[in-house]
């Protein structure tokens, strides 16, 4: 399925129809983003293919525990195609090196709050697309590994994707992504609806909670 952002003028429950969004950190006031976490939490992003030509863009990635999961294909990744590329950008972060101590028996409310004060002093640098890039390739077993990842669209047609996690374990960074339209596809040919792909991660962290309260 093509989702774009004119695709959503009859889904008002997921995006709200606004002005064209230039860019993540310019959205309009009342953009609505949907979060990804749970389908893209811990998946890898292992390759990154661009065509300045055609304007596209795919990111390959592994999410090993949903596919094990839901018995999908053997070896099956999830490509998220990007049409109508528009904006590529990525920043790293200095981390803070004062650290971050979470004192013993804190609430996660409390741990939320701490961690993210931390995260706040991180300081924020610009990077090079190009080399980021070229430096993701599973042959190099330098990968990204995803915490967070958020998308919303405008009714003109804009979307805006956000990516977050680190590179190769290490480096902190931010992808940030401005297009037309995304298709998100198994290798094996198979097409996926953002819905669908939601539904993924959500019964897959769902199991994983009630296996961790039958243990408790």
């Amino acid at each position: 399925m093509r989702i774009g952002g004119s695709d959503f003028k009859d889904n008002p429950d997921i995006f709200l129809e606004e002005a064209p969004i230039l860019d993540w950190v310019n959205l309009p006031p009342t953009a609505k983003a949907v979060s990804l976490w749970d389908c893209l939490h811990d998946a890898q992003i292992h390759s990154i293919r661009s065509d300045l030509l055609k304007r596209t863009m795919d990111l390959l990635c592994e999410i090993e525990h949903l596919r094990e999961f839901h018995k999908l294909a053997s070896k099956l990744e999830f490509i998220l195609h990007l049409e109508g590329l528009q904006s590529a950008r990525v920043v790293r972060y200095a981390i803070w090196p004062g650290g971050c101590s979470i004192p013993t028996g804190s609430s996660a409310d409390e741990q939320r709050r701490i961690v993210a004060e931390y995260q706040s002093k991180w300081r924020e640098e610009s990077s090079s697309w190009t080399e980021f890039e070229s430096s993701i390739k599973r042959e190099n077993e330098q990968v990204f590994d995803i915490s967070d990842a958020a998308i919303t669209a405008s009714s003109e047609g804009a979307v805006a994707l956000k990516i977050s996690g680190h590179v190769n374990h290490a480096a902190y960074h931010e992808v940030n992504l401005r297009f037309d339209a995304l298709r998100i596809n198994g290798s094996d040919g198979r097409e996926f609806e953002l819905e669908e792909f939601l539904r993924l991660g959500e019964s897959y962290w769902a199991a994983f909670s009630a296996r961790g309260s039958s243990t408790s």
